[in-house]
Protein backbone atom coordinates (compact mmCIF):
# COMPACT_ATOMS: atom_id res chain seq x y z
CA UNK A 1 0.00 0.00 0.00
CA UNK A 2 2.93 2.61 0.97
CA UNK A 3 4.76 1.43 -1.91
CA UNK A 4 2.52 2.09 -3.95
CA UNK A 5 1.61 5.82 -2.52
CA UNK A 6 4.79 6.77 -2.86
CA UNK A 7 4.92 5.60 -6.66
CA UNK A 8 2.44 7.34 -7.40
CA UNK A 9 3.33 10.29 -5.71
CA UNK A 10 6.72 10.20 -7.78
CA UNK A 11 4.78 10.33 -10.84
CA UNK A 12 2.51 12.83 -9.42
CA UNK A 13 3.46 16.28 -10.54
CA UNK A 14 1.39 18.65 -9.27
CA UNK A 15 2.77 21.81 -7.16
CA UNK A 16 6.51 20.36 -7.60
CA UNK A 17 7.27 23.96 -8.10
CA UNK A 18 6.25 25.31 -4.78
CA UNK A 19 8.12 22.28 -3.28
CA UNK A 20 11.43 22.97 -5.22
CA UNK A 21 11.27 26.76 -4.49
CA UNK A 22 10.75 26.02 -0.74
CA UNK A 23 14.18 23.78 -0.83
CA UNK A 24 15.82 26.33 -2.86
CA UNK A 25 15.32 29.13 -0.68
CA UNK A 26 18.38 28.71 2.00
CA UNK A 27 20.85 28.34 -0.44
CA UNK A 28 19.63 30.83 -2.05
CA UNK A 29 20.10 32.75 1.08
CA UNK A 30 23.77 31.84 1.38
CA UNK A 31 24.63 33.15 -1.68
CA UNK A 32 23.02 36.27 -1.55
CA UNK A 33 23.83 36.70 2.13
CA UNK A 34 27.66 36.22 1.34
CA UNK A 35 27.49 38.59 -1.10
CA UNK A 36 26.04 41.49 0.88
CA UNK A 37 28.21 40.88 3.43
CA UNK A 38 31.63 40.53 1.87
CA UNK A 39 31.15 43.97 0.01
CA UNK A 40 30.54 45.01 3.46
CA UNK A 41 33.54 43.76 4.72
CA UNK A 42 35.53 44.98 1.54
CA UNK A 43 33.97 48.40 2.41
CA UNK A 44 34.88 48.20 6.16
CA UNK A 45 38.49 46.41 5.27
CA UNK A 46 39.16 49.04 2.68
CA UNK A 47 38.25 52.08 5.12
CA UNK A 48 40.44 50.39 7.70
CA UNK A 49 43.66 50.32 5.56
CA UNK A 50 43.22 54.05 5.00
CA UNK A 51 42.72 55.03 8.59
CA UNK A 52 46.23 52.56 9.19
CA UNK A 53 47.54 54.60 6.29
CA UNK A 54 46.94 57.90 7.56
CA UNK A 55 47.19 57.15 11.39
CA UNK A 56 51.37 55.84 10.26
CA UNK A 57 51.76 58.42 8.07
CA UNK A 58 50.99 61.31 10.55
CA UNK A 59 52.97 59.75 13.41
CA UNK A 60 56.19 59.57 11.36
CA UNK A 61 55.53 63.32 9.79
CA UNK A 62 55.39 64.04 13.80
CA UNK A 63 58.11 62.15 14.29
CA UNK A 64 59.88 64.98 11.98
CA UNK A 65 63.40 64.00 11.51
CA UNK A 66 63.53 61.65 14.96
CA UNK A 67 63.91 58.26 15.35
CA UNK A 68 62.88 56.19 18.28
CA UNK A 69 65.22 55.33 21.08
CA UNK A 70 64.52 52.34 23.03
CA UNK A 71 61.27 51.44 21.84
CA UNK A 72 59.23 54.13 23.48
CA UNK A 73 57.10 55.98 21.07
CA UNK A 74 56.34 60.22 22.39
CA UNK A 75 52.98 60.58 23.56
CA UNK A 76 52.58 63.20 21.04
CA UNK A 77 53.20 61.53 18.33
CA UNK A 78 51.18 58.35 19.61
CA UNK A 79 48.29 61.34 20.23
CA UNK A 80 49.00 61.81 16.67
CA UNK A 81 48.39 58.57 14.84
CA UNK A 82 45.00 58.10 17.38
CA UNK A 83 43.38 61.56 16.35
CA UNK A 84 44.27 60.45 12.44
CA UNK A 85 42.83 56.58 13.14
CA UNK A 86 39.95 58.17 15.44
CA UNK A 87 38.74 60.65 12.25
CA UNK A 88 39.05 58.25 9.46
CA UNK A 89 37.59 55.53 10.81
CA UNK A 90 34.65 56.71 13.37
CA UNK A 91 33.64 54.11 16.37
CA UNK A 92 30.86 52.44 14.96
CA UNK A 93 31.81 52.62 11.13
CA UNK A 94 29.92 49.99 9.49
CA UNK A 95 28.92 48.47 12.44
CA UNK A 96 32.31 47.52 13.59
CA UNK A 97 33.11 46.55 16.94
CA UNK A 98 35.78 45.60 18.65
CA UNK A 99 38.42 48.62 16.61
CA UNK A 100 41.80 48.61 17.35
CA UNK A 101 44.65 50.68 15.94
CA UNK A 102 48.78 49.98 17.36
CA UNK A 103 51.45 51.77 16.46
CA UNK A 104 54.91 50.37 17.02
CA UNK A 105 58.53 51.88 16.09
CA UNK A 106 59.98 50.30 12.78
CA UNK A 107 63.82 49.72 11.73
CA UNK A 108 65.50 52.88 11.53
CA UNK A 109 63.19 55.75 10.91
CA UNK A 110 59.93 53.51 9.80
CA UNK A 111 56.57 53.77 11.95
CA UNK A 112 54.80 50.08 11.47
CA UNK A 113 50.50 50.45 12.04
CA UNK A 114 48.37 47.47 12.52
CA UNK A 115 44.80 48.19 12.89
CA UNK A 116 41.85 45.18 13.57
CA UNK A 117 37.97 45.06 13.65
CA UNK A 118 35.05 43.02 13.77
CA UNK A 119 32.22 43.39 10.96
CA UNK A 120 28.74 41.85 11.85
CA UNK A 121 27.46 39.51 9.98
CA UNK A 122 23.67 40.22 8.19
CA UNK A 123 22.30 37.05 5.99
CA UNK A 124 25.27 35.02 6.84
CA UNK A 125 23.67 34.44 10.70
CA UNK A 126 21.66 31.89 9.03
CA UNK A 127 24.92 29.85 8.36
CA UNK A 128 26.07 30.67 11.99
CA UNK A 129 28.85 33.00 10.95
CA UNK A 130 27.59 36.40 13.27
CA UNK A 131 30.55 38.38 12.54
CA UNK A 132 34.04 38.21 10.31
CA UNK A 133 37.35 39.81 11.49
CA UNK A 134 39.72 41.94 9.59
CA UNK A 135 42.89 42.98 10.31
CA UNK A 136 45.02 45.16 8.32
CA UNK A 137 48.86 46.68 8.29
CA UNK A 138 50.68 50.05 7.09
CA UNK A 139 53.78 51.37 7.47
CA UNK A 140 55.41 55.09 6.69
CA UNK A 141 59.16 56.06 6.28
CA UNK A 142 61.09 58.99 6.35
CA UNK A 143 61.91 59.12 2.60
CA UNK A 144 62.76 62.82 2.30
CA UNK A 145 64.14 63.40 -1.83
CA UNK A 146 66.95 65.62 -2.05
CA UNK A 147 66.13 68.71 -4.16
CA UNK A 148 67.26 70.22 -7.59
CA UNK A 149 65.19 73.39 -8.44
CA UNK A 150 66.47 75.58 -11.84
CA UNK A 151 64.74 78.70 -11.70
CA UNK A 152 64.27 80.31 -15.29
CA UNK A 153 64.39 83.73 -15.32
CA UNK A 154 63.10 86.25 -17.54
CA UNK A 155 65.89 89.20 -18.17
CA UNK A 156 64.38 90.57 -21.46
CA UNK A 157 63.37 94.41 -21.83
CA UNK A 158 60.30 93.30 -20.96
CA UNK A 159 60.96 92.96 -17.61
CA UNK A 160 62.23 96.51 -17.07
CA UNK A 161 61.62 98.52 -13.89
CA UNK A 162 58.83 97.10 -11.65
CA UNK A 163 58.49 93.56 -13.17
CA UNK A 164 62.41 92.66 -12.66
CA UNK A 165 62.10 94.28 -9.03
CA UNK A 166 58.72 91.61 -8.76
CA UNK A 167 60.83 88.80 -10.25
CA UNK A 168 63.78 89.24 -7.68
CA UNK A 169 61.17 89.61 -4.65
CA UNK A 170 59.67 86.65 -5.98
CA UNK A 171 63.04 84.45 -6.11
CA UNK A 172 63.81 85.91 -2.35
CA UNK A 173 60.23 84.42 -1.27
CA UNK A 174 60.70 80.94 -2.76
CA UNK A 175 64.76 80.68 -1.32
CA UNK A 176 63.18 82.15 1.97
CA UNK A 177 60.08 79.46 2.13
CA UNK A 178 62.32 76.35 0.77
CA UNK A 179 65.23 77.27 3.44
CA UNK A 180 62.71 77.38 6.05
CA UNK A 181 61.53 73.96 5.72
CA UNK A 182 64.33 71.99 4.39
CA UNK A 183 64.53 69.02 6.95
CA UNK A 184 67.44 67.74 8.48
CA UNK A 185 69.53 65.56 6.34
CA UNK A 186 68.68 65.93 3.36
CA UNK A 187 70.07 68.87 0.02
CA UNK A 188 68.35 71.09 -1.36
CA UNK A 189 70.21 72.85 -4.35
CA UNK A 190 69.15 75.81 -6.75
CA UNK A 191 70.80 76.89 -9.87
CA UNK A 192 69.54 80.01 -12.03
CA UNK A 193 68.96 80.56 -15.33
CA UNK A 194 68.27 84.27 -16.53
CA UNK A 195 67.82 84.59 -20.12
CA UNK A 196 67.02 87.04 -22.93
CA UNK A 197 67.64 85.94 -26.26
CA UNK A 198 70.40 83.96 -25.33
CA UNK A 199 72.04 82.59 -22.16
CA UNK A 200 75.25 83.18 -20.14
CA UNK A 201 76.90 79.85 -19.45
CA UNK A 202 80.35 80.33 -21.39
CA UNK A 203 82.53 80.51 -18.25
CA UNK A 204 80.98 77.17 -16.41
CA UNK A 205 81.06 75.69 -20.00
CA UNK A 206 84.74 76.83 -19.91
CA UNK A 207 85.85 75.69 -16.53
CA UNK A 208 84.03 72.45 -17.32
CA UNK A 209 85.80 71.80 -20.60
CA UNK A 210 86.86 74.15 -22.85
CA UNK A 211 86.59 71.71 -25.88
CA UNK A 212 83.11 72.36 -25.14
CA UNK A 213 83.06 75.32 -26.98
CA UNK A 214 84.18 75.94 -30.83
CA UNK A 215 87.73 77.14 -31.78
CA UNK A 216 85.96 78.43 -35.26
CA UNK A 217 82.72 79.51 -36.18
CA UNK A 218 80.89 80.99 -38.69
CA UNK A 219 79.32 84.30 -37.74
CA UNK A 220 77.42 86.70 -40.32
CA UNK A 221 80.27 89.08 -40.41
CA UNK A 222 81.33 91.66 -43.40
CA UNK A 223 85.13 91.71 -45.07
CA UNK A 224 86.30 95.66 -46.55
CA UNK A 225 87.93 95.70 -49.84
CA UNK A 226 90.41 97.88 -51.07
CA UNK A 227 91.77 99.42 -54.14
CA UNK A 228 95.31 100.02 -55.15
CA UNK A 229 96.14 104.39 -55.66
CA UNK A 230 99.34 104.67 -57.65
CA UNK A 231 101.33 107.57 -55.31
CA UNK A 232 103.02 108.40 -58.58
CA UNK A 233 106.36 108.81 -57.49
CA UNK A 234 107.87 106.09 -60.17
CA UNK A 235 110.85 107.96 -61.39
CA UNK A 236 111.71 106.52 -65.59
CA UNK A 237 114.71 107.85 -67.37
CA UNK A 238 114.40 111.33 -68.49
CA UNK A 239 111.66 112.29 -66.21
CA UNK A 240 111.77 115.60 -64.12
CA UNK A 241 113.00 115.30 -60.92
CA UNK A 242 112.93 118.65 -60.21
CA UNK A 243 111.85 121.99 -61.71
CA UNK A 244 111.96 125.56 -61.13
CA UNK A 245 110.98 129.10 -62.43
CA UNK A 246 112.06 132.38 -61.68
CA UNK A 247 113.50 135.60 -63.36
CA UNK A 248 117.26 136.05 -63.86
CA UNK A 249 120.21 137.94 -65.46
CA UNK A 250 121.77 136.77 -68.36
CA UNK A 251 125.02 136.24 -69.07
CA UNK A 252 126.58 137.48 -72.07
CA UNK A 253 127.03 134.00 -73.52
CA UNK A 254 125.36 131.27 -73.38
CA UNK A 255 128.67 129.28 -72.91
CA UNK A 256 128.65 131.71 -69.48
CA UNK A 257 125.11 130.05 -68.04
CA UNK A 258 125.32 129.39 -64.71
CA UNK A 259 128.21 131.71 -64.13
CA UNK A 260 129.39 133.04 -60.44
CA UNK A 261 131.38 135.37 -62.09
CA UNK A 262 129.29 138.55 -62.09
CA UNK A 263 131.40 140.71 -64.98
CA UNK A 264 129.55 138.07 -67.41
CA UNK A 265 126.56 139.59 -66.54
CA UNK A 266 127.19 143.53 -67.38
CA UNK A 267 126.48 144.38 -70.57
CA UNK A 268 127.81 147.18 -72.85
CA UNK A 269 125.19 150.05 -73.24
CA UNK A 270 127.25 152.04 -75.61
CA UNK A 271 126.35 149.54 -78.26
CA UNK A 272 122.60 149.35 -76.87
CA UNK A 273 120.39 148.65 -80.39
CA UNK A 274 123.20 145.98 -81.43
CA UNK A 275 123.42 144.08 -77.75
CA UNK A 276 119.64 144.98 -76.95
CA UNK A 277 119.00 142.73 -79.88
CA UNK A 278 121.22 140.00 -78.97
CA UNK A 279 119.39 140.38 -75.39
CA UNK A 280 116.24 139.47 -77.14
CA UNK A 281 117.13 136.75 -78.88
CA UNK A 282 118.44 134.89 -76.12
CA UNK A 283 115.94 132.20 -75.99
CA UNK A 284 115.89 128.58 -75.67
CA UNK A 285 117.03 125.36 -74.04
CA UNK A 286 120.64 124.60 -72.93
CA UNK A 287 122.39 122.26 -70.64
CA UNK A 288 124.27 123.82 -67.50
CA UNK A 289 125.38 121.57 -64.98
CA UNK A 290 123.21 118.22 -65.41
CA UNK A 291 120.38 120.32 -65.60
CA UNK A 292 118.18 121.62 -68.45
CA UNK A 293 117.27 125.52 -68.71
CA UNK A 294 114.24 126.85 -70.54
CA UNK A 295 115.09 130.59 -71.48
CA UNK A 296 112.13 132.81 -72.24
CA UNK A 297 110.99 136.09 -72.57
CA UNK A 298 114.60 138.11 -72.43
CA UNK A 299 113.92 141.42 -71.73
CA UNK A 300 116.52 144.81 -71.95
CA UNK A 301 118.22 147.08 -69.00
CA UNK A 302 120.16 149.83 -70.58
CA UNK A 303 120.80 151.30 -67.21
CA UNK A 304 120.53 148.25 -64.55
CA UNK A 305 123.92 148.62 -63.10
CA UNK A 306 123.54 151.75 -61.36
CA UNK A 307 127.27 154.11 -60.99
CA UNK A 308 128.92 151.57 -63.62
CA UNK A 309 130.35 152.90 -66.71
CA UNK A 310 128.37 152.73 -69.68
CA UNK A 311 130.00 150.26 -71.35
CA UNK A 312 128.91 147.47 -68.60
CA UNK A 313 125.72 149.12 -67.52
CA UNK A 314 122.99 147.21 -69.01
CA UNK A 315 121.60 144.03 -68.05
CA UNK A 316 119.71 140.83 -69.89
CA UNK A 317 116.77 139.86 -67.76
CA UNK A 318 114.62 136.67 -68.59
CA UNK A 319 112.61 134.00 -67.57
CA UNK A 320 114.63 130.84 -66.69
CA UNK A 321 113.11 127.48 -65.88
CA UNK A 322 115.42 125.08 -64.51
CA UNK A 323 114.91 121.22 -64.72
CA UNK A 324 116.67 118.13 -63.23
CA UNK A 325 116.00 115.17 -65.40
CA UNK A 326 116.38 111.49 -64.23
CA UNK A 327 119.02 109.50 -65.40
CA UNK A 328 119.37 105.63 -65.29
CA UNK A 329 121.03 105.77 -62.11
CA UNK A 330 117.59 107.54 -60.83
CA UNK A 331 114.92 104.92 -62.00
CA UNK A 332 112.69 103.17 -59.52
CA UNK A 333 109.39 101.69 -59.62
CA UNK A 334 106.18 103.60 -58.13
CA UNK A 335 104.42 102.69 -54.89
CA UNK A 336 101.23 102.13 -54.10
CA UNK A 337 98.78 102.79 -51.18
CA UNK A 338 96.07 101.16 -50.08
CA UNK A 339 92.54 102.83 -49.76
CA UNK A 340 88.85 101.31 -48.63
CA UNK A 341 86.71 100.47 -51.88
CA UNK A 342 83.63 98.68 -50.06
CA UNK A 343 81.88 96.43 -47.90
CA UNK A 344 80.98 92.55 -48.58
CA UNK A 345 78.41 91.39 -45.97
CA UNK A 346 78.72 87.54 -45.86
CA UNK A 347 79.35 84.86 -44.08
CA UNK A 348 82.52 84.37 -41.98
CA UNK A 349 84.72 81.92 -40.75
CA UNK A 350 86.81 83.77 -37.78
CA UNK A 351 89.32 81.61 -35.28
CA UNK A 352 87.55 82.09 -32.03
CA UNK A 353 90.12 79.92 -29.70
CA UNK A 354 91.37 83.11 -28.25
CA UNK A 355 88.02 85.04 -27.88
CA UNK A 356 86.44 81.70 -26.23
CA UNK A 357 89.19 82.64 -23.44
CA UNK A 358 88.14 86.02 -22.55
CA UNK A 359 91.18 87.16 -23.87
CA UNK A 360 90.81 90.42 -25.86
CA UNK A 361 91.05 89.40 -29.69
CA UNK A 362 91.17 91.45 -32.88
CA UNK A 363 89.09 91.37 -36.30
CA UNK A 364 89.39 93.44 -39.55
CA UNK A 365 85.37 93.91 -39.25
CA UNK A 366 86.15 97.78 -37.93
CA UNK A 367 85.07 100.35 -39.99
CA UNK A 368 86.46 100.51 -43.33
CA UNK A 369 88.55 97.53 -42.33
CA UNK A 370 89.95 98.71 -39.58
CA UNK A 371 91.01 96.36 -36.75
CA UNK A 372 88.49 96.24 -33.35
CA UNK A 373 89.01 94.45 -30.38
CA UNK A 374 86.40 92.77 -28.23
CA UNK A 375 86.31 90.34 -25.22
CA UNK A 376 83.67 87.45 -24.71
CA UNK A 377 80.96 88.49 -22.12
CA UNK A 378 80.26 84.81 -21.95
CA UNK A 379 77.28 84.07 -23.95
CA UNK A 380 76.25 81.23 -26.65
CA UNK A 381 75.36 80.78 -30.29
CA UNK A 382 73.24 77.46 -30.00
CA UNK A 383 74.35 74.53 -31.65
CA UNK A 384 73.20 72.35 -35.08
CA UNK A 385 69.58 72.94 -35.65
CA UNK A 386 66.91 72.16 -38.49
CA UNK A 387 64.05 74.12 -39.41
CA UNK A 388 60.82 72.17 -39.30
CA UNK A 389 56.92 72.86 -38.68
CA UNK A 390 56.68 69.18 -37.13
CA UNK A 391 57.51 68.84 -32.92
CA UNK A 392 56.02 65.36 -32.75
CA UNK A 393 59.20 64.45 -32.03
CA UNK A 394 62.41 65.61 -31.71
CA UNK A 395 63.63 66.14 -35.53
CA UNK A 396 66.39 64.69 -36.37
CA UNK A 397 69.91 66.49 -36.44
CA UNK A 398 67.92 69.18 -34.12
CA UNK A 399 70.91 69.01 -32.26
CA UNK A 400 69.90 72.31 -29.86
CA UNK A 401 67.01 69.80 -28.29
CA UNK A 402 68.82 67.08 -27.16
CA UNK A 403 69.51 68.06 -23.78
CA UNK A 404 71.95 65.21 -22.85
CA UNK A 405 73.95 65.08 -25.61
CA UNK A 406 77.72 65.65 -24.62
CA UNK A 407 79.94 67.83 -27.28
CA UNK A 408 82.45 65.68 -29.57
CA UNK A 409 85.05 66.45 -31.52
CA UNK A 410 82.44 67.34 -34.08
CA UNK A 411 81.75 70.77 -34.06
CA UNK A 412 78.15 70.74 -34.81
CA UNK A 413 77.71 69.14 -31.49
CA UNK A 414 79.82 71.94 -29.90
CA UNK A 415 78.78 75.92 -29.00
CA UNK A 416 79.97 78.78 -30.22
CA UNK A 417 80.81 82.03 -28.25
CA UNK A 418 78.47 85.19 -29.35
CA UNK A 419 80.65 87.54 -30.76
CA UNK A 420 78.13 90.58 -31.78
CA UNK A 421 80.89 93.22 -32.01
CA UNK A 422 81.27 91.49 -35.71
CA UNK A 423 77.81 90.32 -36.97
CA UNK A 424 76.30 92.26 -38.49
CA UNK A 425 72.49 92.72 -39.89
CA UNK A 426 72.26 92.37 -43.82
CA UNK A 427 68.73 90.99 -44.50
CA UNK A 428 67.91 87.91 -46.33
CA UNK A 429 70.16 88.15 -49.45
CA UNK A 430 73.89 85.50 -48.84
CA UNK A 431 76.24 88.47 -49.77
CA UNK A 432 75.52 92.06 -50.10
CA UNK A 433 78.47 94.24 -51.85
CA UNK A 434 77.84 98.01 -50.95
CA UNK A 435 79.48 101.48 -49.61
CA UNK A 436 77.11 101.58 -46.85
CA UNK A 437 77.53 100.89 -43.16
CA UNK A 438 75.63 98.38 -41.78
CA UNK A 439 75.31 98.17 -38.55
CA UNK A 440 72.80 95.35 -36.41
CA UNK A 441 69.29 96.61 -34.99
CA UNK A 442 69.34 93.30 -32.80
CA UNK A 443 69.42 93.85 -29.09
CA UNK A 444 71.95 91.01 -28.21
CA UNK A 445 72.31 92.34 -24.94
CA UNK A 446 73.96 88.95 -22.65
CA UNK A 447 72.14 88.92 -19.65
CA UNK A 448 74.34 87.84 -16.53
CA UNK A 449 76.25 84.42 -16.05
CA UNK A 450 74.03 81.43 -14.99
CA UNK A 451 74.63 79.29 -11.65
CA UNK A 452 75.05 75.20 -11.63
CA UNK A 453 72.72 73.67 -9.17
CA UNK A 454 74.28 74.30 -6.05
CA UNK A 455 73.55 74.03 -2.64
CA UNK A 456 72.95 77.86 -0.96
CA UNK A 457 72.59 77.67 2.47
CA UNK A 458 71.51 79.99 5.11
CA UNK A 459 74.33 82.69 6.37
CA UNK A 460 73.15 81.90 10.20
CA UNK A 461 69.77 82.84 10.27
CA UNK A 462 69.70 85.35 7.13
CA UNK A 463 69.76 84.64 3.21
CA UNK A 464 72.73 83.29 1.75
CA UNK A 465 74.78 86.64 0.76
CA UNK A 466 76.33 85.00 -2.26
CA UNK A 467 72.57 83.77 -3.28
CA UNK A 468 71.22 87.43 -3.07
CA UNK A 469 74.58 88.85 -4.67
CA UNK A 470 73.48 86.52 -7.74
CA UNK A 471 69.94 87.73 -7.69
CA UNK A 472 70.61 91.17 -7.66
CA UNK A 473 72.53 91.41 -10.37
CA UNK A 474 70.25 90.80 -12.97
CA UNK A 475 69.45 93.60 -15.27
CA UNK A 476 66.32 93.27 -18.11
CA UNK A 477 67.59 93.90 -21.71
CA UNK A 478 67.33 92.66 -24.95
CA UNK A 479 65.00 90.58 -26.78
CA UNK A 480 62.98 87.56 -25.20
CA UNK A 481 63.29 83.60 -26.31
CA UNK A 482 61.94 81.40 -23.51
CA UNK A 483 62.85 78.01 -24.90
CA UNK A 484 66.83 79.17 -24.79
CA UNK A 485 66.24 79.73 -21.08
CA UNK A 486 64.12 76.10 -20.91
CA UNK A 487 66.39 74.16 -23.04
CA UNK A 488 69.46 75.07 -20.92
CA UNK A 489 67.92 74.51 -17.65
CA UNK A 490 66.91 71.00 -18.73
CA UNK A 491 70.76 70.33 -19.52
CA UNK A 492 71.79 72.00 -16.29
CA UNK A 493 69.14 70.05 -14.08
CA UNK A 494 69.81 66.65 -16.15
CA UNK A 495 71.19 63.66 -14.52
CA UNK A 496 72.71 62.39 -17.60
CA UNK A 497 74.65 64.85 -20.19
CA UNK A 498 77.12 67.76 -19.60
CA UNK A 499 76.48 67.85 -15.68
CA UNK A 500 76.14 64.06 -15.41
CA UNK A 501 78.76 63.71 -12.80
CA UNK A 502 77.23 66.03 -10.51
CA UNK A 503 73.80 65.76 -11.09
CA UNK A 504 73.12 61.76 -11.17
CA UNK A 505 72.91 60.97 -7.29
CA UNK A 506 73.22 62.59 -4.16
CA UNK A 507 76.27 62.12 -1.39
CA UNK A 508 73.33 60.74 0.71
CA UNK A 509 72.21 58.45 -1.71
CA UNK A 510 68.67 58.91 -1.50
CA UNK A 511 66.60 60.19 -4.54
CA UNK A 512 66.71 63.17 -6.51
CA UNK A 513 63.70 65.02 -6.83
CA UNK A 514 64.20 67.15 -10.15
CA UNK A 515 62.25 70.75 -11.40
CA UNK A 516 62.24 73.76 -13.04
CA UNK A 517 60.09 76.75 -12.34
CA UNK A 518 59.68 79.16 -14.97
Amino acid sequence: MKTGFLRSLLKDKTANMMTIGAAAIVPLIGVIGGGVDASRMYLAKSRLQQACDAATLAARKQLDGGVITGGVIPAAVQAQADNFFDINFPTGQYGTTGVKYTLSPGPKTQMDGAAQATVPTTLMKVFNMPSLDIAVTCSADLNLPNIDVMLVLDNSGSMRNSRIAGLKTAVFSFYDDVMSTKPTGTRVRIGLMPYSNTVNVGGILSSANPAWIKDAHTYQSRKALFKMISNEDGIDEGDVLEETISQELLPRSDSQLGSSNSAHYHWNANNEKKKKKECEEFVGTFSVNGQVWTISNPKWHGGYWDKWPKNQKAACEATVKKQTIAGPEDKKPPTYRKEFDRYVYEPRTFQTDVFKSFKAATTDTGKEGKTVSSTWGGCIEERLTVATTDWSSVPTGSLDMDIDLVPTTDADTQWAPMWPEIVFDRGAPAAVTTKDEFTSDYEYDCPVSATRLQEWPLDGTERNKAFTSAVNGMVASGYTMHDIGMIWAARFLSPNGIFEADNATAPNGDSISRHIVF
